[in-house]
């Protein structure tokens, strides 16, 4: 009980300081700051166990690698545009956008894949928009401000679409097994939670670091056929991208 004490005390010091100081200095009301780094996924969405994921409609086949299970996302880059603005000395409104992408590990579906019926898997990157607004608490200790801040928003991506490839048969167009049908952007809810720490070198000027954590669930269908013959029994099955990200890196702001 003593410590739960003390940890109030230290948070409400923190708080009428802050305010104190904000308050004998004047601190601009609009901010807006350029960010890009790396993407680096998280949980469901990096792991890359193709056994674990093979949808089996049979004993012998594979007709595709569930994403809700795993998303075998590599490491990728981010850019971001935040703008801010701050209504009391210690609260922020604010509105992040930004784009980022991860690129698919398809070795270990490929080796699968390959030692059941001889076929490799091809898919492009993983690809994102969003925008985000949130309000956030911030902390200013001479030219140093720290801040929390918790967002909310919508976001896109495309279809993630892949490819069978019969490696027997190359040619043109090569045999392959794939969905077959429209393959729309995909929108989901987003939410999540941006930590920056930001060094003042003018009056106008700042540099800084920030991790965001985003996460999102992208519905779709997937209708697999084979090419070019096509037909075949109905092997449609739903699936669920579940992306999870911590898009962290340096970014340059400018206060007014």
């Amino acid at each position: 009980m003593k410590n739960i004490f003390s940890l109030i005390n230290l948070i409400i010091f923190l708080f009428i300081s802050n305010n104190i100081y904000c308050q004998e200095k004047k601190v601009p009301k609009f901010d807006i700051s350029l960010g890009s780094g790396v993407s680096l996924p998280v949980g469901i969405y990096g792991e890359k166990n193709a056994s674990k994921a093979a949808i089996y409609p049979d004993s012998y086949n594979v007709i595709g690698f569930a994403k809700e299970l795993c998303g075998f996302a590599n490491t990728g880059y981010n850019f971001n545009i935040k703008f801010q603005y701050r209504i009391l000395s210690y609260l922020n409104l604010s509105l992040l956008t930004g784009t980022y992408s991860n690129s698919v590990e398809t070795k270990g579906m490929s080796d699968l894949m390959t030692k059941i019926s001889s076929e490799i898997v091809k898919e492009g990157s993983y690809k994102y928009l969003y925008i985000l607004p949130g309000f956030g608490y911030y902390y200013s200790l001479n030219n140093l401000e720290f801040g929390l801040d918790l967002l909310m928003g919508y976001s896109i991506t495309g279809f993630p679409y892949y490819e069978f490839i019969f490696v027997p048969f190359y040619g043109n167009p090569p045999a392959m097994f794939a969905h077959d049908g429209p393959r729309p952007n995909l929108n989901s809810f987003t939410y999540g939670i941006s930590f920056s720490a930001n060094y003042h070198i003018s009056k106008h000027f700042n540099l800084g670091i920030d991790a965001i954590y985003q996460r999102a669930n992208y519905n779709y269908t997937v209708t697999p056929r084979l090419f070019p013959a096509g037909g075949g029994s109905d092997l449609t099955f739903s699936d669920i991208l579940k992306a999870r990200v911590i898009n962290a890196g340096l970014k340059i702001g400018y206060s007014f």
